[in-house]
C-alpha cells in the first residue's frame, strides 16, 4: 500500500485528518508530561523514564506526520517503531550518563541540549534517506531522490515553524483586541497550558499538511533559497582563499593564540560545504562559469582547512588530553574530512573529463551514513565522549603526564557525569602515601555530591542520623534538621549529607559573624585530615538555612581534630564581617573574595 500526496480527495482527506489526530495526541502527551514536571509527580520524578518519553513525544509524531504523504504504510510503521526506540534510547542514555542525586529543578530530568539537537539532526537525516529509498523501492536511491526528500523535509519544518509563530502572533493580536474592550477571556484562554500546548501541535500538523499538498510552493521556495545561497559561494571562496594565503604572511602563531582554531576553521569548512551544495543543487542544471570556478576553489580550500583543524586539535590534545568537547570536535573533523576528500576528488575528476562535480553526489550520500554512525556511537555507550575523556584523563594522571596537584578533579566531578564520578571514587580510595595521598585527598574533596540517583530525598530523621555534631553534647537547631534541603533553591552547594540518606558528615556550631547566633559548618569528606570541605550554613531572615561561605582546602594537619574538640577561638578579621577560627598560632579564614588564608605553621 502506498500513501501518496496526489491521490483521491478521500485519501487526501484521510491523511489530513490523521495528521490532525496525531497533532492532537502529541499535544495531549506533551501536556501530560508538562503537568507532571510542574507537579514533580510521576513520571517527572523518574529521569530515566521522563527524558525518553519527552523525546518520543516531541519527535516521533512530527516525523510520522511528515512521512504520511511520502512513505508506504509498512515502511512508515517500521520507521515509526524504529524512531521510537531511538528516541527512547537517546533519552535513557542521556540521563543514565548524567545521573542526579535529588531533583532540584525541572532541568534535572530533561535531556541535555546536545541530545535534543543532534538527536533530531540524526532523525532528520535518517528520515530523508528512508523516504528516498522507499520512494524508489531501493536500498540506495538516486541522488536526486535524496536531494528532493531532504530539502522537502527541511523546508516543511522551516515553514511550519514560521506558520506556528504567525499563528501565535494572530492569537495574541486577537487577545489584545478583546482586551481593548475589557474582555480578557481570550487572553486567559491562550495562556492556559491545556490550550497552548495542543494548539501548537495542531498548528504544526496543519502546517505540514499545507506544505505537503502545495508541492510546487515548496519546490519554488527551494529554488529561490538555493539560488541565493549559491551566489554567496564566490564571496566565501574568495575569503577562504585569502585567509589561507594570509597564513604565509602571519604564520600560525596568531591562530594558535585564539585557542579556538579548530572550531573556527571547521565552522568555515561547514559553511563552504553548504554553499557548494547550494550551487551544485541536484546536478541537473549547468552552472555558470563563475560558480564552477568557485566550487573548485572552495573544494580545494576544504583540504587545508581540515588539515590545519586536525593539527590544532592534536596540539590541544597533546597538551591537555581528550575532553568531551575535543571528542565532539574530532567527530566533526571526520565528517569534514569526508567532504574535503570527496569534493576535491570531484574537482580533479571533473578536470579529467568526468561530469562536473558528479562525485559530490556519492560523497554526500556516503557522508550521511558516516554522520549517522558517528551519532549512534557518540550518543550511546559505544563511544560516549564522557567515558572516553575520563579514561584518557585518568591515563594521563597515571602515566605522570599531569601532576596530582595540577590534575582537574573538578572536570571529572562536573563535566563527565557518571563516568567522572566513578573515576573519582576510585581515586578516593587509592592506597599509599606521597602523590597517591594527594590524589586521594583531592578526589575526596570533589566528591561532595553523590553520583547516583537517590530513591528518595533525605528526611529530617536522615539529616539527624547523617550529621555528627561537634563539640560533643551540642545538637543541631530544629529549624536546620526540619528544613527540606531537597527543594532548596539556594545558589550555593548544599552538602550531600543533607539531601541524601546514608551519607555522613560533621557539623561544628560556631558564631562566625558575631551576630549572637551560631552558624553551622558542615564538613564533608572528613575522613581526610588535610582535604576536607567545609560549608558555612546560616539562618536567614526568612527562616531558611543557606550556604554563605566555605572553608578552603587543603587544611593543616590537626585542624579538623581541633574543630571537633572545640580547641579554637574566634577572632575578628581586619574588616569585621566574619570572625576567623584561631587554632594555636594558625588562623583559618572564612573564604571571601578579598581575603586569602594564612600558610600552615612550620612544626
Amino acid at each position: 500500500m502506498t500513501i501518496e500526496t496526489d491521490q483521491s480527495p478521500a485519501g487526501a482527506r484521510a491523511i489530513f485528518l490523521a495528521r490532525l489526530a496525531l497533532g492532537l495526541a502529541q499535544g495531549a502527551a506533551l501536556y501530560f508530561l508538562y503537568r507532571a514536571s510542574d507537579a514533580h509527580s510521576w513520571p517527572a520524578n523518574e529521569p530515566l523514564l521522563f527524558a525518553p518519553l519527552l523525546l518520543v513525544a516531541l519527535y516521533v509524531p512530527l516525523l510520522v506526520a511528515q512521512a504520511m504523504g511520502t512513505m508506504r504504510l509498512p515502511t512508515l510503521l517500521t520507521w515509526a517503531g524504529l524512531a521510537t526506540l531511538v528516541c527512547f534510547g537517546l533519552g535513557h542514555h542521556d540521563r543514565f550518563s548524567n545521573p542526579i542525586s535529588v531533583i532540584i529543578s525541572d532541568s534535572d530530568v530533561l535531556p541535555k541540549f546536545s541530545t535534543f539537537f543532534f538527536g533530531f539532526a540524526g532523525l532528520f537525516i535518517a528520515q530523508a534517506l528512508i523516504a528516498a529509498g522507499d520512494g524508489e523501492r531501493r536500498l540506495i536511491a538516486r541522488y536526486e531522490s535524496y536531494f528532493d526528500a531532504a530539502w522537502k523535509l527541511g523546508l516543511q519544518l522551516a515553514l511550519s515553524t514560521v506558520f506556528v509563530a504567525v499563528f501565535w502572533g494572530v492569537l495574541w493580536l486577537g487577545a489584545g483586541l478583546f482586551d481593548l474592550i475589557k474582555l480578557d477571556f481570550f487572553s486567559k484562554l491562550i495562556e492556559h497550558d491545556w490550550f497552548a500546548i495542543p494548539a501548537t501541535t495542531l498548528a504544526t500538523a496543519a502546517a505540514i499538511e499545507l506544505t505537503d499538498v502545495r508541492a510546487r510552493l515548496v519546490s519554488g521556495i527551494r529554488s529561490v533559497v538555493l539560488t541565493l545561497l549559491g551566489w554567496l559561494l564566490p564571496l566565501l571562496a574568495l575569503i577562504a582563499a585569502g585567509f589561507l594565503a594570509s597564513l604565509f604572511i602571519t604564520g600560525f602563531a596568531p591562530l594558535w593564540a585564539t585557542r579556538e582554531a579548530a572550531g573556527g576553521l571547521l565552522g568555515a569548512a561547514a559553511a563552504l560545504v553548504v554553499l557548494i551544495n547550494a550551487a551544485y543543487q541536484n546536478g541537473e542544471q549547468k552552472s555558470p562559469s563563475l560558480l564552477r570556478l568557485s566550487e573548485a576553489v572552495a573544494s580545494f580550500a576544504l583540504v587545508p582547512l581540515v588539515l590545519i583543524s586536525a593539527y590544532a586539535l592534536d596540539i590541544r590534545v597533546g597538551q591537555y588530553g581528550w575532553t568531551v568537547e575535543r571528542i565532539a570536535t574530532l567527530a566533526c573533523l571526520i565528517v569534514a574530512a569526508c567532504y574535503a576528500v570527496g569534493y576535491s576528488a570531484a574537482v580533479v575528476l571533473s578536470l579529467l573529463g568526468a561530469r562536473w562535480m558528479a562525485l559530490v553526489e556519492r560523497c554526500n550520500i556516503a557522508t550521511s551514513f558516516v554522520v549517522l554512525a558517528l551519532l549512534v556511537a557518540l550518543f550511546s555507550p559505544i563511544a560516549d565522549p564522557a567515558k572516553l575523556s575520563v579514561d584518557d584523563q585518568i591515563a594521563r594522571l597515571r602515566d605522570g603526564k599531569v601532576s596530582a596537584e595540577a590534575f582537574d578533579y573538578n572536570y571529572l566531578g562536573s563535566e563527565t557525569g557518571r563516568y567522572g564520578k566513578r573515576a573519582l571514587r576510585k581515586l578516593a580510595v587509592l592506597k599509599g602515601g606521597g602523590e597517591a595521598a594527594t590524589i586521594r585527598g583531592l578526589a575526596k574533596q570533589v566528591l561532595i555530591v553523590p553520583s547516583s540517583v537517590a530513591p528518595r530525598p533525605a528526611t529530617p530523621l536522615d539529616v539527624v542520623t547523617n550529621v555528627t555534631v561537634y563539640p560533643k553534647g551540642q545538637v543541631l537547631p530544629k529549624s536546620f534538621t526540619a528544613q527540606n534541603w531537597a527543594n532548596s533553591r539556594s545558589p550555593g552547594v548544599i552538602p550531600a549529607c543533607l539531601t541524601t540518606p546514608g551519607l555522613s558528615c560533621d557539623a561544628i556550631l560556631a558564631d562566625l559573624d558575631g551576630d549572637g547566633a551560631d552558624e553551622v559548618i558542615v564538613v564533608s569528606s572528613a575522613d581526610s585530615a588535610l582535604y576536607w570541605y567545609g560549608t558555612v550554613m546560616k539562618l536567614g531572615a526568612d527562616g531558611h538555612w543557606a550556604p554563605v561561605a566555605t572553608l578552603p582546602s587543603p587544611h593543616c594537619a590537626g585542624e579538623l581534630d581541633a574543630l571537633h574538640a572545640g580547641s579554637y577561638t574566634l577572632t575578628a578579621p581586619p574588616t569585621p564581617v566574619w570572625r576567623n577560627i584561631q587554632i594555636g598560632k594558625h588562623t583559618i579564614t572564612i573564604t571571601l573574595p578579598e581575603i586569602a588564608p594564612d600558610a600552615c605553621p612550620r612544626r
